[in-house]
C-alpha cells in the first residue's frame, strides 16, 4: 500500500482537528507500582492482596474533568483500564451516561514489553488473551462496541498490530515518536504526527499492511530534533506555552492528538511516591493543571474531536 497522499494531506491541513483522549487508570496502574519490569507490585491483583489503605486517587480528577468537558461542551474519547470497571462503579455510571467515546486501554494496564530490553513482558498469547477480556468486560459495562486502542505507557510491540486487527480494533494510538525516549521494539524513522494506516515491520507509514490506522502522539520540531508531545506529565511540566506552539506545528500538517488523564488532574495525594524510580513523575498534578486545561479547552475547543471522529476522517479520505 502506499504512503499518505500528499493531497490528501493538504485536504486535512486546512481543517485539522485535535483527538482529545484521557487514560482511565489510578495511581497505582502506573508502571513504578504495577506491571512493568521495574514494579514495586508484580501485578494490579498483587498490589490489592498487599495494599490496605485508601487507593482512590482516580474519582476527583474525574469529577472535575467531566464536568469541565460538560461546562464548555467538549466530547472526548476515554480510554479504559478495563479493572476499573469493577472497583469504580460510580464513575463507570456516570461515563455511560455521557455521549464521551469509550476506548479500551488493557485490562491490568500492565505492559506488553520489556521497558528496558523491549522485548515481550507478557507472552503474546497472554497479552491477546487479555486484551479479549478487557474488550469485552468494557463493551459489556458500557454497551458499546470498542474499536479504539492505547497501550499501557505507550509501549507497543510490533507483534500487537495483528492481533488487534484480528480481535476487531480499527485504530490505534500509541505510538510516541521524538528523538529523546523510544517505547516500541523497532527503531521508529520519519513517524508522522497526523493518522496513517500502520505497518506491522516498523510501525511507519511506508507499505502498510494492516487495516489498523494510527493515530499518532503529537511532536514538535526544534532544529534537528524531534521534541516530546503527547500531553499528561510533558503537560504538566512544560504547560501551555510549550503545547499551543507544538500542536500548531502538528495541525499544519494534519490532524493530531493530545491526552491527559483524570489522575493529573486530582488533588488528592498519592499514597506512595514514586522517588526512586520516577523521582518527578506527579510534577504539578491537581489545581496547577486544572487552571492549565481549562484555558487549553477555552483555546482550541473548535479543533478538538473524539479519537473516533478523527479515524473516520482518515477513512473518508481514503
Amino acid at each position: 500500500m502506499r504512503s499518505f497522499d500528499k493531497t490528501i494531506q493538504r485536504r486535512m491541513n486546512q481543517n485539522s482537528k485535535i483527538a482529545l483522549s484521557f487514560d482511565m487508570e489510578d495511581w497505582y496502574h502506573t508502571p513504578a507500582i504495577t506491571g512493568s519490569s521495574f514494579s514495586m507490585y508484580p501485578s494490579v491483583d498483587n498490589f490489592f492482596e498487599n495494599w490496605k489503605d485508601k487507593y482512590d486517587c482516580l474519582s476527583d480528577g474525574f469529577y472535575f474533568l467531566i464536568d469541565l468537558l460538560k461546562k464548555h461542551d467538549v466530547r472526548a474519547t476515554f480510554f479504559i483500564v478495563a479493572d476499573i470497571i469493577d472497583r469504580y462503579p460510580h464513575i463507570i455510571q456516570t461515563l455511560k451516561k455521557s455521549n464521551h467515546e469509550i476506548a479500551c486501554h488493557s485490562l491490568h494496564h500492565t505492559s506488553g514489553i520489556n521497558t528496558k530490553t523491549k522485548q515481550p513482558f507478557q507472552a503474546p498469547e497472554v497479552w491477546e488473551r487479555e486484551l479479549i477480556l478487557a474488550k469485552q468486560k468494557i463493551e459489556i459495562a458500557f454497551d458499546v462496541k470498542v474499536t479504539g486502542y492505547r497501550a499501557p505507557s505507550a509501549y507497543v510491540g510490533k507483534w500487537m498490530i495483528k492481533l488487534l486487527e484480528k480481535n476487531g480494533f480499527l485504530y490505534d494510538s500509541s505510538i510516541a515518536f521524538n528523538s529523546i525516549y523510544n517505547k516500541t521494539d523497532v527503531r521508529l524513522k520519519n513517524i508522522p504526527s497526523f493518522p496513517y494506516r500502520i505497518n506491522t515491520n516498523d510501525l511507519s507509514n511506508i507499505n502498510s499492511d494492516s487495516s489498523i490506522v494510527e493515530l499518532p502522539w503529537s511532536y514538535g520540531k526544534a532544529g534537528p530534533l524531534t521534541v516530546p508531545g503527547g500531553g499528561a506529565f510533558f503537560y504538566r511540566v512544560f504547560g501551555n506555552t510549550y503545547f499551543n506552539v507544538l500542536l500548531n506545528q502538528c495541525l499544519t500538517r494534519g490532524d493530531t492528538m493530545f491526552y491527559l488523564h483524570p489522575l493529573d488532574l486530582s488533588t488528592d495525594p498519592i499514597p506512595v511516591k514514586n522517588n526512586i524510580a520516577r523521582p518527578m513523575y506527579w510534577l504539578n498534578k491537581g489545581n496547577k493543571t486544572r487552571k492549565m486545561f481549562e484555558k487549553f479547552l477555552i483555546r482550541h475547543k473548535d479543533k478538538i474531536v473524539t479519537c473516533g471522529e478523527v479515524y473516520t476522517r482518515f477513512k473518508n479520505l481514503n
